[in-house]
């Protein structure tokens, strides 16, 4: 099976090499890779050009009008000709044996397979003690995602199946389209996965969700409550655990922005927490943004 390996890229060409060379490394050798450039304005098409002709790696370089991570996903899917498609974020790496774990697995009613990692800084220094925790999940994955994101894109790939059925990320999602695309492709199709930290990803302070975290946090409540619309039956089978869900995510957001003293939206995420499932905790976090507020 070919697995084309797609790799939205937007002025990250130093490290669009890194990933490169980590394709090109892989023990699994039926791969193609499409690098979708995204508008960039350093020089990443001269170093990808001058890469393929040293290396002699399968690589079609595209270039297009800067659209965002999920156009360009969609275009790298679009032009992709294997039977699997790999994401990889132009600043992440493989490990060599990545693809060659996890292939065997994609078979059957399995339409995605995903693997652990490590992460490192944007120095490539590693984070030991890293907050972000990815659970591992194989099967019916759809109640387990729904509660908790652990997807990462570049530790996935699917069948190109999965991708006939579920169709394409979310263009109008400038951030979260991961989440909102692999929900989708989680109600149709089982997961299986690789233990082994096969992926290394690399933790930027200029991401996009880390810039605008409450736009991120916005766009996944909507997320959410778009799927449980869209899907009445799950909400309606899983609805306590689905309400804590929803209630977790805006208490946490609320309190976040409590912190940083955005208390009129603060107010609101806590309110509708509360509303969706009372708890002590929303009670006197509310209670304390109300207060605090008043001695303004």
């Amino acid at each position: 099976m070919t697995v084309s390996v797609v790799i939205p890229t937007y002025n990250c060409s130093p490290r669009l090499l890194r990933a490169l060379r980590s394709v090109a490394a892989q023990t699994y050798r039926d791969v193609e890779i499409v690098v979708i450039d995204d508008g960039s304005t350093d020089d990443t098409g001269y170093r990808v050009t001058e890469w393929t002709a040293q290396s002699g790696a399968n690589v079609r370089y595209v270039r297009q009008t800067n659209a965002g991570p999920a156009a360009a996903r969609n275009h790298g899917m679009r032009l992709a000709s294997g039977d699997a498609i790999a994401f990889l974020d132009a600043d992440d790496e493989w490990r060599a044996d990545k693809l060659e774990k996890q292939m065997p697995l994609l078979k059957g009613h399995v339409g995605l397979v995903y693997c652990s990692n490590s992460f490192v800084d944007s120095n490539a220094t590693p984070l030991a003690n890293y907050v972000r925790r990815i659970e591992l999940h194989r099967g019916d994955i759809l109640l387990p995602l729904f509660c908790d994101f652990f997807l990462l894109t570049s530790a996935v790939v699917i069948s190109k199946t999965a991708y006939a059925a579920v169709g394409e990320f979310d263009e109008q999602l400038a951030v979260g389209e991961d989440y909102e695309f692999f929900l989708r492709l989680a109600r149709k199709f089982h997961a299986d996965y690789s233990p082994e930290e096969l992926l290394i990803r690399c933790v930027r302070p200029d991401s996009l969700s880390r810039l605008d975290y409450a736009k991120d946090a916005r766009n996944d409540i909507a997320t959410l409550s778009k799927f449980l619309g869209d899907n009445p039956d799950f909400a309606r089978h899983h609805r306590a655990v689905v309400a804590d869900r929803i209630a977790r995510y805006r208490y946490d957001f609320g309190y976040r922005l409590l912190a940083e003293n955005r208390r009129d939206e603060a107010i609101r995420e806590l309110w509708s927490s509360w509303r969706t499932r009372p708890t002590l905790a929303a009670s006197k976090t509310l209670v304390r943004a109300l207060i605090s507020g008043r001695s303004t």
